[in-house]
């Protein structure tokens, strides 16, 4: 096969709007002309991740990251240049014939790529199982029983997996898999006399779990019938290519969605998600039967400002509602929570009284993150019991010592004195008591050292010396114009004082060669080295006065040269010394005169 052509890359980067793109990962706010938000690449605060529409670059101002569409994808998914450019092409609707040639730098080469293949196959056959063949009638009627029409079983890819053993491992070894990869992608099993394997998943009803991208990278697989033997579901293990602290189902669909919206709903569950989906909801996500991690918080916040949490409105719900919510208030976040009637979760309420009612009632009528904490510390007490008042008013006072809006704080005091009978100035005051004690605790248990720290934050930038000014200038001059590379590469081949800088200029050589013209975001892209492709890209956005392109170039040159200079002075006097303390004086004296020569030319330049 040979390489993707150059037109085709030149397509899907133009094609491309890296405001929409980056705008799926980043919730990001137009100031200006260009549009701001949380830097994806180290942990800040304060946006300052710029992104602009004109010239269809990007570049953090905090760590320093540069770049346009394709080297986004290339470094936010940490994949090679030619799955990024499949991804975009796949994204605007470009076709791509030709992928690169083996053994190239930019042929895909994720390591697990076959367990990403081998699970979309078995999603495939799952999906015909269920809604094309006779053994998979009842699991469709059950399904169509539940609400599902043919399209959203299509577009979860539900399917179906026989209750047979082998099912699924003769068609994965008819395909020539490894088996032993395959065991460790959580799709077979090695029976106990090591004999053989056996599909993990049988007569279960088959719902893939994707990646961010949308890669089938696991499977939760329900039973038809409730038989207390079996699990009623049973999800693959912890693979290379499946970590549940990683992954929240359906992020891939609900991306976009969540971005326009500026808000995401988080479920508990993925059939929460599915029949939310079914009622109109589509900028939901929903955790993998595990703890909300911090991962999953921070995909989150960079592309959403508000988190509406909803949980089954059980005991176990109203627990999970609660540790989510606290998860996302430590990271910032706006949280509300979206509380359901008696025991039901989203698809009892759905069911009973409708999509719209779900929407209008639960989803967009959810209670502030104080609210819900009343509603939880009363629902377990009977508030004409002196104790549970007593604790009641506590629990809550606990909580609220913590927001700083003394408008919250009124609010809420004014609302536990009308619940509670206990008059406003007696609550205050117990307010004022426990907020001075934790005030105390605070003041007297020592901060670890790396508590004081933040992690994740971009190195301070200092302030760049003139030499680094002048080679990035020179960088941004040779990027755009290939005659003058031709005249530097012959007669000042030497001209770059730092490594990354000498590193770019020899590329630069390699890829004027095959090329002939200029074109940096071309030459970004074919570096593999992150920290390089930033240098070249930081360089390429320099501002500049296009009326002084030779004054700047010949200033550059000058200082650099300059520059050498003053570093083989300094070289030349370490030796000297060195000759001196051997007693090498002829040595010393060649030295001396080297030096008088090289600072006459340093005068006259």
């Amino acid at each position: 096969m040979t390489r993707i052509p150059e037109e085709t890359i030149e397509a899907v980067r133009s094609k491309t709007d890296i405001v929409d793109l980056i705008g799926e990962y980043v919730q990001l706010t137009k100031r200006g002309k260009n549009w701001f938000g949380l830097c994806p690449f180290h942990g800040e605060s304060t946006p300052s991740f710029s992104v602009s529409e004109d010239k269809q670059l990007f570049h953090c101002f905090g760590c320093g990251a540069s770049g346009n569409a394709i080297t986004f994808v290339m470094d936010i998914e940490n994949s090679p240049f030619a799955e990024a450019v499949v991804k975009l092409a796949e994204r605007t609707g470009i076709e791509i014939d030709t992928i690169v040639s083996e053994g190239t730098d930019t042929q895909p080469h994720h390591e697990f790529k076959p367990m990403i293949e081998a699970h979309a196959l078995a999603a495939n056959f799952y999906s015909h199982l269920l809604l094309n063949t006779v053994e998979g009638e009842e699991a469709l009627q059950y399904l169509e029983k539940r609400g599902f029409t043919r399209d959203s079983i299509e577009k979860y890819g539900i399917g179906w997996s026989l209750n047979d053993w082998e099912a699924l491992t003769n068609l994965l070894k008819r395909k020539d898999y490894s088996m032993m990869d395959m065991e460790r992608a959580g799709l077979c099993i090695m029976k106990d006399d090591g004999t053989g394997y056996f599909d993990r998943f049988r007569g279960r009803i088959m719902f893939p779990l994707r990646d961010d991208n949308g890669n089938v990278v696991g499977f939760s697989g329900r039973i038809l019938s409730g038989s207390k033997q079996e699990a009623k579901y049973l999800n693959s293990p912890e693979t290379p290519i499946f970590e549940k602290s990683h992954i929240l189902y359906n992020f891939h669909n609900a991306r976009l969605n969540v971005r326009k919206s500026g808000k995401v709903i988080l479920f508990e569950g993925f059939m929460d998600t599915i029949s939310a989906d079914r009622a109109g909801v589509t900028n939901s996500v929903a955790v993998m039967g595990t703890a909300l991690s911090d991962k999953h918080l921070i995909k989150l916040k960079r592309i959403a400002k508000e988190i509406i949490i909803c949980c089954d409105g059980d005991d176990a719900g109203w627990e999970a509602a609660k540790r989510f919510a606290d998860l996302a208030m430590k990271k910032g976040m706006n949280v509300q929570i979206a509380l359901l009637p008696g025991k039901m979760d989203p698809d009892d309420y759905i069911t009973q009284f409708g999509a719209e009612a779900f929407r209008e009632k639960v989803i967009d009528n959810p209670h502030s993150f104080m609210s819900f904490i009343m509603a939880y510390a009363k629902r377990s007490k009977n508030l004409s019991y002196e104790n549970d008042v007593l604790q009641y008013i506590h629990e809550v006072l606990e909580e609220l010592s913590l927001r700083p809006s003394p408008v919250e704080r009124d609010l809420y005091i004014r609302q536990l004195s009308t619940e509670t009978g206990v008059s406003v100035d007696a609550i205050q005051q117990q307010f004022i008591k426990m907020a001075g004690q934790q005030a105390k605790r605070a003041k007297a248990t020592p901060v670890p050292e790396e508590m004081t720290q933040q992690p994740q934050q971009a190195t301070p930038r200092r302030k760049k010396t003139g030499t680094e000014r002048a080679e990035r200038l020179l960088l941004y001059h040779l990027l755009n114009d290939g005659e003058l590379f031709d005249r530097l590469q012959m007669d000042k081949p030497n001209l770059f004082i730092r490594d990354d800088y000498v590193a770019i200029f020899v590329r630069l050589a390699g890829f004027y060669e095959q090329h002939g013209t200029p074109d940096f975001h071309r030459f970004a892209e074919s570096i593999e080295d992150r920290e390089l492709r930033k240098i070249v890209l930081e360089a390429a956005m320099v501002e500049r006065d296009p009326e002084q392109t030779q004054a700047e170039i010949n200033d550059c040159i000058h200082h650099l040269e300059k520059y050498r200079i003053s570093l083989m002075i300094q070289e030349k006097m370490h030796e000297s010394k060195e000759a001196e303390k051997m007693k090498d004086h002829t040595r010393a004296l060649e030295l001396a005169r080297e030096i008088i020569q090289l600072r006459k030319t340093w005068t006259t330049l």
